[in-house]
């Protein structure tokens, strides 16, 4: 890795730890509520199978605050388990499969570039980032990728969707539904993104973030105007 790109990384990291720590501060203000629920709702259920109160505190209190304590110890260890060690290896990876040219070209962009963050506290151990510059994105949600423009050849959105299944009387039914959105890239054939694949895609759960993303674009990238829908 260049030194110039070093240093960008250096400073990058510096204004992701600010995100990735109120990430996990929301993340954990979400606990108590969680085992408010989990004491109000065994006790509830105790009471409406009409148990007397006695029992309900004995039995169905503790059952509750069991729950609630399993719940803050799930939480606990998801913040364990992440680190800005962790989010820095996968930065250097992706940049590093860069060649030194595209690394000298995506640390003089930074002036240039422009970030967005999305919180995703269901399904991610990280906020997700995107940083668009005039020549290359990178995009970090528990992975990291990066984008090189001249090699895109044009930009489209999909819908991602899951199967499910379940009853209705004596009938299975199966239906589609819908899990968020994708940014697809498609690369120009015979670039150096497209020995590797023909599209990368950047997923993000809703539509929302899906005008946040093409909004960064829009403004950080004038190259990427004319790809859309292409």
């Amino acid at each position: 890795m260049s030194e110039r790109l070093r240093q960008w990384l250096d400073s990058e990291m510096k204004d992701y730890e600010v995100v990735f720590r109120r990430f996990n501060n929301r993340l954990m203000k979400r606990v108590p509520l969680w085992m408010l629920l989990s004491i109000g709702g065994m006790v509830a259920l105790g009471f409406a199978v009409g148990y007397e109160w006695t029992y309900v505190l004995r039995v169905h209190f503790l059952i509750g605050l069991g729950f609630g304590l399993f719940i803050l110890l799930c939480f606990w260890l998801q913040t364990r388990s992440v680190s800005m060690k962790k989010v820095r290896k996968l930065y250097e990876q992706a940049l590093g499969g860069l060649s030194s040219s595209d690394q000298e070209a995506f640390a003089q962009q930074a002036s240039q570039a422009g970030s967005v963050d999305f919180f995703n506290p269901g399904s991610d151990k990280y906020p997700a980032r995107l940083t668009v510059g005039p020549d290359f994105w990178l995009y970090f949600r528990g992975g990291c990728q990066t984008f090189r423009v001249a090699d895109i050849a044009g930009l489209r959105v999909k819908q991602e969707t899951t199967r499910v299944g379940y009853n209705v009387g004596n009938s299975h039914v199966r239906q589609s539904l819908g899990v968020g959105l994708s940014l697809v890239a498609h690369f120009r054939e015979g670039s150096a993104s497209a020995a590797q694949s023909d599209s990368a895609s950047i997923f993000l759960d809703n539509a929302k973030q899906l005008e946040q993303a093409r909004a960064l674009i829009e403004k950080h990238c004038p190259k990427a105007r004319p790809l859309w829908n292409r």
